[in-house]
């Protein structure tokens, strides 16, 4: 008997909501330019709902002509209709609803305290744990948000130990929040593959990006590139790049360079560069620098050169002050016209290692050499990883030639120059990323050697 009552009491009220007869509520739900007027009764949302028996106080309530005008914005109208079918019917058909709009309700239901609906469309959810599993970011994301849904946020927990990768493969990850993402890689990234990040990054920029971006990587143009840097920039420093493998970083990774920061960039690659096996020089004839300067040399030459990592390089000595002299002369006799060399001096009284390299040739006629590819450096011998490594930044000022010249490299006051006069040398920043001396005053040195580099 009391089932039948129930029914014929929601009938009537079904009844009064279809036709808005006896109510007293206008409700704007949604946001311009999706908004509906709903004609409720503040009797029965107050009955249902402690959020409305707290909204509809009268000193907070606005009343026009008995009628209670009241909005909410952040509910969208379809589950605002689903909600209020559930009130004045009691009928919940949650099957009908894809998976975000019942998370959209459930949320709606928590923010209006509604327990019951709460506990229905949980269940629900919780009933079909594999669809959790495929939008485990979004549910990651509302458990984040909403403190309330512990039993979710329990188990993307449960369900990340057993698979880290599980979040890799999820359906939602391309439009997914930002933010939320950021937090779980922080406090995650030692559970996942790091190329798998990088290809699900990419897989999110395409699909964020609203068309920009072609799904084919290899029709992207220079602008596209820009784009995807924009939107992953966020993510980048929370890659662990040192955990991709060589092959999956150059096939992968290293296409997009551009998208970096510099020093970021080439902190990676040499990585690369220092885990490298292989032997990159194998002797070296110098009294300045040892083998183990020559290589770190080596690998700054493969950076600038992007040269394939079964590139080696052998050193052969053309000129050194000690034994040569040190005039302008000897130098253009021994080095001019002999391809790519390195510049090596010791500054006298002090353990400074400074140098460059050169891909081109050094000439005897007067002018400027333009590269990209040219460096400078200053070698710390007691800790290489402190060495500093210059890039040309001015590559139209990149060297120096002429028969009044030894090594130049730069402009003007130049960044490296020795041989200025005899044993002088001297170091200003003019066209070089970084200054390789912390005194831009003339210098004298004990020795220089310069080596032309063969690449095998």
């Amino acid at each position: 008997m009391s089932t039948e009552l129930t029914n014929l009491l929601f009938e009537e009220y079904t009844k009064i909501l279809e036709n808005g007869e006896f109510s007293d509520v206008e409700m704007l739900v949604g946001e311009e330019p999706n908004t509906k007027i709903f004609r409720l009764h503040s009797f029965v949302l107050k009955v249902c709902s402690p959020y409305f028996r707290s909204a509809f106080l009268d000193n907070w309530v606005r009343i026009e002509n008995n009628i209670i005008k009241f909005q909410k914005p952040n509910i969208s109208i379809e589950v605002f209709e689903i909600l209020i079918k559930y009130i004045y019917s009691g009928k919940l058909e949650l099957s009908n609803n894809d998976f975000r709009t019942n998370i959209a309700l459930l949320i709606a239901a928590d923010e209006l305290c509604i327990d019951g609906l709460c506990t229905c469309v949980e269940n629900y959810l919780f009933a079909d744990k594999e669809s959790l599993k495929l939008n485990i970011i979004f549910i990651l994301y509302t458990a984040n948000k909403f403190v309330r849904f512990t039993k979710l946020s329990q188990f993307c927990k449960e369900a990340f130990q057993e698979d880290p990768s599980l979040v890799l493969r999820a359906d939602d990850f391309v439009t997914i929040e930002q933010e939320c993402f950021i937090k779980f890689l922080t406090e995650n990234n030692d559970s996942l593959k790091q190329i798998e990040v990088w290809d699900k990054l990419m897989e999110w920029a395409i699909a964020r990006s609203n068309g920009l971006l072609p799904s084919d990587v290899t029709n992207w143009t220079i602008d596209d590139v820009t784009t995807f840097g924009t939107l992953i920039q966020p993510f980048i420093p929370l890659i662990n790049f040192k955990k991709i493998n060589r092959l999956d970083f150059l096939q992968k990774v290293k296409p997009f360079k551009s998208i970096f920061n510099d020093k970021f960039y080439i902190k990676i690659i040499e990585h690369y560069c220092f885990n490298y096996t292989s032997k990159l020089v194998n002797y070296i004839d110098s009294q300045i620098i040892n083998l183990k300067d020559a290589k770190l040399i080596s690998k700054w030459i493969k950076l600038m050169k992007q040269q394939n990592q079964e590139i080696t390089y052998e050193f052969n000595l053309l000129v050194r002050g000690s034994r040569d002299g040190f005039d302008k002369d000897t130098f253009h006799e021994c080095c001019d016209y002999k391809g790519p060399t390195v510049t090596i001096a010791r500054v006298k009284y002090s353990n400074e290692i400074l140098g460059g390299f050169n891909p081109h040739s050094w000439k005897h006629q007067k002018g400027y050499n333009k590269t990209n590819e040219s460096f400078i450096f200053s070698l710390d011998k007691n800790n290489l990883w402190n060495s500093i490594f210059s890039k040309v930044i001015n590559i139209k000022c990149a060297t120096f030639n002429g028969p009044n010249y030894g090594p130049l490299f730069g402009s003007g006051k130049s960044d490296f120059e020795i041989l200025y006069r005899e044993k002088q040398g001297q170091c200003s920043k003019k066209s070089y990323e970084k200054a390789i001396k912390q005194s831009d005053e003339y210098f004298e040195i004990d020795d220089y050697e310069v080596f032309h580099v063969v690449y095998k």
